[in-house]
């Protein structure tokens, strides 16, 4: 059996509370980046630019802010050039009403 006594607070502070969880800035997650990126840019976001933030499956990450968001979610077709195709390939570009451009 132990019988010495334990104090936490030793080496501390009178009032000094210390927790590792107190201590470690929020972690800035893929879809905190991304909802921020589509409140700030005026020309919204579409998958090919997405890749630029880390995102590599942006239809993913928009589903979840639709359910987040609702119709403050904005989206239009648009046609971007490709390597493969002299057309051109279609994709959505995405925006937040309520951004800081608005």
């Amino acid at each position: 059996m132990n019988t010495t006594s334990r104090n936490d607070n030793a080496g501390r502070q009178p009032g000094e509370v210390g927790t590792a969880k107190e201590t470690k800035p929020k972690r800035i997650t893929k879809l905190d980046r991304i909802i921020n990126i589509l409140r700030t840019r005026p020309e919204g976001l579409n998958r090919f630019e997405a890749e630029q933030f880390g995102d590599h499956c942006l239809n993913s990450t928009i589903a979840v802010i639709r359910d987040l968001y609702g119709d403050k979610l904005i989206q239009r077709w648009e046609t971007v050039p490709s390597r493969f195709t002299q057309h051109g390939v279609r994709v959505l570009r995405f925006w937040l009403t309520g951004g800081t451009y608005e």
